[in-house]
């Protein structure tokens, strides 16, 4: 299974071709409040509820930073109407190590991520399994998912990021780091 990594400077390619040294950021590195390419306003955000909790304020306020698990508030009433009925929400955020990747070439992804080079990675599963072993952990993967509501996790992404076409690792570690890689995992498939 083919996954296309976008890359800001060429030389990076080096890396991926070549063998060498990668860096692995942590997901609050993308998380910015305007959402632009490669950066989201809901980054490591875990948000799972029946409502957007935020819809509650202010009779219940999460404050900037939420770390609020399993919250139930229910059989509340103000002004003699009753409040939603939420049962063991999540709202969080939660850092880790990401790796995306894309699930298609097209230069125009590269554009608008800001990126000037593309390497396709040959075996994304063999990737996966060797950057677990060299972290000592095991990641979680898979394609990202996008939605219209509120609900947010590490694979659960905005509609309006739907363009990036994005599988990713993700590993719950709390410090950047790099990582070897041994030569041919990937070939390069475009340079501006």
């Amino acid at each position: 299974m083919h996954k296309f990594l976008y890359l800001t400077h060429a030389s990076w390619t080096e890396s991926w071709v070549h063998g060498g040294s990668i860096p692995l950021a942590l997901a609050s590195k993308y998380k910015r409040m305007d959402r632009d390419g490669i950066y989201t306003p809901d980054e490591n955000l875990i948000h799972e509820a029946e409502i957007d909790l935020r819809s509650l304020h202010p009779f219940v306020s999460f404050g900037e930073t939420p770390n609020v698990r399993d919250f139930t508030f229910t059989g509340n009433y103000f002004n003699g109407m009753p409040m939603p009925e939420v049962r063991n929400a999540n709202f969080y955020t939660e850092d880790g190590l990401i790796q995306s990747f894309c699930n298609v070439f097209d230069v125009e992804i590269a554009n608008r991520f800001g990126k000037t080079a593309c390497v396709r990675i040959h075996n994304i599963e063999k990737l996966r399994k060797h950057l677990d072993k060299r972290l000592g952990r095991k990641s979680r993967f898979g394609n990202c998912e996008y939605t219209h509501d509120h609900q947010r996790n590490h694979f659960l992404k905005s509609h309006d990021d739907t363009w990036q076409q994005e599988y990713r690792f993700f590993w719950p570690d709390k410090v950047a780091c790099s990582v070897e890689l041994p030569p041919g995992i990937a070939e390069i498939v475009w340079t501006a």
